[in-house]
């Protein structure tokens, strides 16, 4: 006999958020009724949200829908914030949808005792801090993603990812879906060899939970449980053991390699949390040449480019290429053309100045979703210390 789920059920829905990520990939909207449906699974679905800009052009008929669907639509304006402000220099659109949907979770968890559950439909990595918030007050939190947009932390952070495209609403025959059963062991193998190139190539998140969602996306299903593995950990070290890929810990997070790439955890002397990450791509049949452990640059010229860099920190913390450079030139801080401050820092980067890693974006401009690499100090290479207490030495005792 069925018996229905404890508790009852909050949905909030970053519109715009799901909607492009959607239209993007795969050309389609996102469905009101199976949303609300997935929701209903975990129980009884008593406040449903839609946050978005609806008197934008591409929102104006959404309301009609979700009201159709019983799910509510919230109003949040939009704010244009000008040229420049963007990491392209594009002009950048803002709004308040992650505030207002943030707020409403929080004031729901507080007011409604009887909601045990929330499910967010978003990708935005910036609601894991809302997620943390929910669950700290004893509700389960459940995301609702599509398995190529959603961000890592978010799947990380939740009691249960749900990916749209392949759980609420897929779209054809999913790996797993074409014969009625889970893929064998060695498909899986072989996928996940695929996962791993691919965001190696693509400068993407090579942390597991980044790794298990692209395999998710690309078999239809996957649960490491069903192959005899208890954690996803063991079926990565299952792979290792088969060579397959590589993995190892960098900081506090396990990451996937391929078995050719060469790992240097360089511990720094002066601390010992903080691992420089050096990694050597190409062919594996190639003497891999060395990585050079300090820029050719005039060592002066580029601790004013970092000690400046620290200053855009304190309000931009991840930065794409181009917007470090021309906010460098813009602010004449050196004597150089915006091509030479590239090119500076384009050394930089390369001897282990600066910490990479990815970031999905929507473009406002354009209305789709890009990866772009961003950039922050790494804060154990001596350069960077170096500069940086020069820079705190002059604030302590100005000329």
């Amino acid at each position: 006999m069925y018996e229905p789920p404890e508790g009852d059920v909050a949905l909030y829905i970053d519109w715009e958020n799901i909607k492009y990520s959607l239209l993007n990939k795969e050309k389609r909207l996102p469905n009101a009724m199976a949303l609300k449906e997935a929701a209903a699974k975990y129980g009884r679905v008593v406040a449903a949200k839609a946050y978005a800009n609806w008197q934008e052009g591409q929102h104006l008929r959404d309301p009609n829908d979700l009201y159709s669907a019983g799910i509510e639509p919230i109003y949040v304006p939009t704010t244009i914030l000008g040229f420049g402000d963007s990491p392209d220099g594009a002009p950048r659109r803002k709004n308040s949808v992650d505030v207002k949907l943030a707020v409403d979770c929080v004031d729901a968890s507080l007011s409604n005792p009887n909601i045990t559950t929330f499910v967010l439909v978003t990708g935005d990595g910036d609601f894991v801090h809302l997620i943390n918030t929910l669950r700290l007050r004893g509700k389960r939190v459940v995301v609702v993603g599509t398995s190529w947009s959603t961000s890592w932390q978010l799947t990380s952070s939740a009691d249960h990812f749900l990916a749209y495209d392949v759980t609420v609403d897929p779209v054809g025959a999913s790996t797993s879906s074409k014969n009625g059963s889970t893929p064998s062991v060695e498909e899986a193998l072989k996928v996940l060899v695929d996962v791993v190139k691919y965001v190696r190539e693509k400068g993407r998140p090579n942390v597991f939970a980044q790794i298990k969602l692209l395999l998710t996306s690309r078999l239809g299903n996957f649960d490491e449980q069903s192959y005899g593995f208890a954690k996803f950990k063991d079926f990565m070290k299952e792979a290792e053991r088969r060579g397959l890929v590589k993995t190892t810990t960098v900081g506090l997070i396990d990451r996937a390699y391929l078995p050719w790439e060469t790992i240097d955890d360089a511990v720094g002397s002066d601390s010992g949390d903080g691992a420089e990450e050096r990694i050597q791509l190409g062919n594996p049949h190639e003497p891999a040449s060395s990585t050079a452990v300090a820029p050719r640059a005039n060592e002066e010229t580029l601790k004013t480019l970092l000690r400046f860099v620290n200053k855009l920190e304190e309000s931009s913390p991840f930065m794409s290429f181009n917007y470090i450079v021309s906010r460098t030139y813009e602010s004449r801080t050196l004597p150089l053309s915006a091509s030479e401050i590239s090119s500076l820092l384009d050394e930089a980067i390369q001897s282990g100045v600066f910490l990479i890693d990815s970031r999905t974006i929507l473009d406002r401009a354009t209305g789709e979703y890009r990866d772009i690499n961003i950039f922050r100090l790494n804060r154990q290479h001596p350069v960077v210390v170096a500069a940086i207490k020069v820079q705190t030495a002059e604030a302590k005792h100005p000329r």
